[in-house]
């Protein structure tokens, strides 16, 4: 399959023009094969404690993503799924990858008492750094709705018995071992989170030695009050990744998929 991407690159001729007004989208088109790919979704949560994020990520699912994996799985591509550990072992599928200390989990291994725990506490000398929670409601006590928690992968995509779900980066890297696949294709949630800092993320596995690209309207960022209203941290947190990470789109991917079927 031909896969049309973009990325930032310099486009300069000599040492001076090397500025970063001369950083630039280019294209090009990716000879994938299907057998060697698999589509990664990134913490595709049925739930969400940030309401408009929560709906937003909702409609992408149902309207983007769920073409995306039905047309991976036509054409031999491997769908999986990195919904974090606690959502990925509500699904049988996640322990054929897993490791025996991921199943069996032993004791935690003690640290070695750095940072001290009044500064992991925030305690003591160092209370001025304690601040609230950054997405949570201060002082509310009512009960909280469904939609709230995050307890499994939405349903308009959920996985089938065929496809894969992993919890860790460890369990990915070994999934992709075993079945021969280089090629990652990433979607999901939050483009300034997750998607780039998981152990599964864009960075651990370009550290890895892959080669991850990203479906740009198949994520979001969690944004702010300053920001929604044109998803400007979506958009700047997309075009920074374009320096390492080739992007492109979901009518890209069923286009090259449809073609390879």
């Amino acid at each position: 399959m031909k896969l049309n991407v973009r990325y930032q690159c310099m486009q300069s001729t000599c040492p001076d023009e090397n500025v970063e007004a001369n950083i630039a989208v280019v294209e090009a088109a990716f000879d994938l094969n299907p057998a060697e790919t698999a589509l990664v979704l990134v913490d595709v949560w049925g739930g969400h404690h940030i309401k408009s994020h929560y709906e937003r990520t909702g409609r992408i699912m149902s309207e983007k993503i769920r073409p995306c994996i039905e047309a991976a799985r036509a054409c031999g591509i491997a769908v999986v799924y990195a919904p974090s550990p606690h959502v990925a072992e509500v699904y049988p599928q996640w322990t054929r990858y897993a490791g025996e200390s991921q199943i069996n989990p032993g004791p935690d291994t003690p640290d070695d008492g750095w940072p001290p725990p009044e500064y992991r506490r925030r305690e003591g000398k160092y209370a001025t750094l304690r601040r609230p929670d950054n997405e949570r409601m201060n002082g509310y006590t009512g009960s909280l709705p469904d939609w709230w928690h995050i307890r499994d992968i939405a349903s308009s995509i959920a996985p089938e018995p065929e496809d894969f779900v992993v919890a860790t980066g460890d369990q990915l890297h070994r999934l992709l071992r075993h079945n021969r696949l280089v090629h990652l294709i990433y979607a999901g949630f939050a483009t300034n989170i997750c998607v780039i800092y998981r152990d599964y993320g864009l960075q651990a596995m370009r550290h890895r030695g892959y080669f991850p690209m990203l479906l740009r309207d198949c994520t979001t960022a969690v944004e702010t009050g300053a920001t929604v209203s044109d998803f400007t941290i979506t958009n700047t947190v997309i075009a920074d990744l374009e320096r390492w990470f080739p992007t492109t789109d979901s009518a890209e991917f069923l286009a090259a998929c449809g073609q390879a079927g």
